[in-house]
């Protein structure tokens, strides 16, 4: 008998969890607090953590199509001094619109059978498997996913979460027309602790993301204090002059620590589960990877329980890594001394030129991924055919 999934919200990591389960074969139905299915913000990294499970879903053409492949990521600091480049040309790295990748998980859902129902507001779960409303109404299913964000009331009503906490820091995301020079680079630039970070993301629009110190009110107001952010980075004018109020959105940074991600027939996923700042871009690219997974263990498992538990066994140790460390790069930046600024500008550029310590941090701002390989029985340092 094919088991009946509910999940609670229609964001990223709803409808790729939807989406990866429907691929399994599972019976599924979004419910979603909105009229209408939408993603608030501007631009998404797409990694190739995100592409194993677009290569999955057939999505992964539509996806490049849209956005645009990043040949290079770099940090510049207030002296525009190169900190770190990383030449990322061999592998996946898309900057794409967010509302991109949201609509090609909504049309693959639908595609493979998920229903998706808008107005329904979630108020909490039962462990024993089911979805509860503001109306009263009750959905039963096998398996109850929250993936209902933030604030998630699925997570609240079972008393999952250990710590739920507002870093120090915000982003103010936008979206300006695209430079006519602009190349194929994701930069970031520092100056003290502000942080700016530009990429192209389609063919009309560059995504940048505006980072400063939420205690500091003209750092995070929206309309963006123009005159200010020009202040600290006089080379960026022009891109700041071409951002709109319509066109920003500002979130504060905050990340959510559970004591378990399961509890009887419920899973929680994302934001939910695990929200981090979004300093490695991968806060969707975990969420959907484990969508992926969540999916796999429970066609593999014929009891639910058994396999909610090995899923958070496997994907929790990964998700854990990223999390701390965007964590900590997001505390290490908005608390460092201004004075000092010139002393993180080598620490940076020592990490990322170090062999010991530049490959883990690679893999984990892949979300846990290693880099691209060639298929075969190779191994480091085998002489070449």
């Amino acid at each position: 008998m094919t088991k009946h999934i509910a999940i609670a919200g229609g964001g990223i990591s709803g409808l790729a969890a939807a989406a990866s389960l429907a691929k399994h074969g599972f019976d599924v139905d979004v419910y979603e607090q909105g009229e209408t299915l939408r993603e608030i913000g501007a631009g998404i990294y797409i990694k190739e953590n995100i592409f194993d499970v677009l290569d999955e879903l057939e999505l992964s053409e539509r996806i490049q199509r849209a956005g645009v492949r990043i040949d290079a990521a770099r940090i510049v600091d207030q002296d525009q001094v190169i900190v770190t480049s990383r030449d990322v040309s061999g592998e996946r790295l898309v900057v794409a619109l967010r509302s991109e990748l949201h609509n090609a998980l909504r049309d693959k859902a639908l595609e493979l059978g998920a229903k998706v129902h808008t107005g329904r507001r979630v108020v909490g779960a039962d462990p024993r498997g089911a979805l509860l409303f503001a109306d009263g109404d009750r959905v039963e299913a096998d398996v109850v996913i929250g993936a209902d964000g933030l604030h998630s009331r699925v997570r609240d009503s079972l008393q999952l979460a250990r710590l739920k906490v507002g870093l120090g820091d915000g982003a103010t995301r936008v979206l300006v027309p695209k430079h006519p020079n602009e190349g194929p680079y994701s930069t970031e630039h520092w100056s003290g602790q502000l942080r700016v970070g530009i990429a192209p993301c389609s063919d009309e629009y560059t995504y940048m993301f505006i980072i400063g110190p939420e205690k500091d009110r003209r750092a995070t107001r929206v309309p963006l204090d123009k005159a200010y952010w020009k202040r600290h980075f006089p080379h960026l004018a022009e891109y700041f002059e071409a951002i709109t109020p319509e066109m920003s959105v500002h979130h504060r940074h905050e990340v959510v620590y559970c004591d378990s991600w399961v509890k009887g027939n419920v899973a929680i996923i994302g934001d939910a589960a695990h929200a981090q700042p979004p300093n490695f871009g991968q806060g969707a690219g975990v969420a959907i990877c484990a969508a992926w997974e969540l999916a796999e263990c429970l066609a593999a498992e014929d009891d639910v329980r058994d396999a909610l538990q090995d899923w958070e066994m496997s994907a929790r140790p990964r998700i854990n890594m990223v999390q701390g460390l965007t964590t900590a790069y997001d505390i290490l930046n908005y608390k460092w001394p201004r004075p000092l600024t010139p002393l993180r500008s080598k620490l940076f550029s020592a990490i990322a030129h170090s062999k010991t310590l530049s490959k883990p941090w690679e893999f984990y701002w892949r979300g846990g991924r290693v880099e691209p390989r060639e298929l075969g029985n190779r191994a480091a340092g085998d002489p070449r055919p």
